[in-house]
């Protein structure tokens, strides 16, 4: 009877010690840290965007850098019921040290929206981002579907990106203010 008395003592010792000592588990943490962020235009970012100035006609017209410094596109006098191609229309680059699957995707704060807000993309509207190899780099959520429409882009790489614009049954005079959402992982 001692015996187990003494186990049962010495299994309470250990438990009791353990509460004491913790399991290193915890629900939430709370705490201040000094934080240092810093903007650039798409020029200088670490995924930089830029007009490709060997494009084969007037890129000017078509690509520009705003005044914020980020790169905007105007497309006027568009055909209707046609599929135009600004072929290399402009340059992705990768600054950064480390390789990264690059496409466009959906809107970050709208899943399942078109990935190029107001216009539609790919089968889903008139325009589409093409890569050198002519896929489509348009794709839905990006966890879910890594490898659809994304291509690897290393350290110091850039790649030339092609715009189509397919109006072909889509019965539309404008669209604007559109928002392209590349996504870099």
């Amino acid at each position: 009877m001692e015996r187990r008395k003494f186990l049962v003592g010495l299994g309470g010792t250990a438990i009791g010690a353990s509460a004491i000592v913790g399991s290193g588990a915890f629900s939430s943490v709370s705490a201040d840290r000094n934080v240092s962020v810093q903007t650039t235009g798409d020029r200088g970012a670490l995924l930089s965007f830029e007009a490709n100035k060997e494009y084969e006609g007037d890129q000017e017209n078509y690509v520009f850098e705003g005044e914020d410094g980020t790169i905007n596109f105007t497309f006027n006098n568009i055909n209707r019921e046609a599929k135009t191609t600004f072929e290399d229309l402009f340059i992705v680059k990768n600054n950064g040290t480390q390789s990264v699957q690059l496409r466009v995707a959906n809107d970050p704060g709208e899943p399942g929206v078109d990935p190029i807000w107001g216009s539609g993309v790919g089968t889903d509207g008139p325009m589409d981002i093409k890569h050198p190899e002519g896929g489509s780099m348009v794709g839905g959520n990006f966890q879910q579907t890594r490898a659809n429409g994304s291509i690897e882009l290393g350290p110091g790489e850039s790649l030339a990106l092609t715009v189509e614009i397919d109006t072909r049954g889509f019965g539309i005079d404008s669209w604007t203010n559109g928002t392209i959402y590349f996504e870099a992982a």
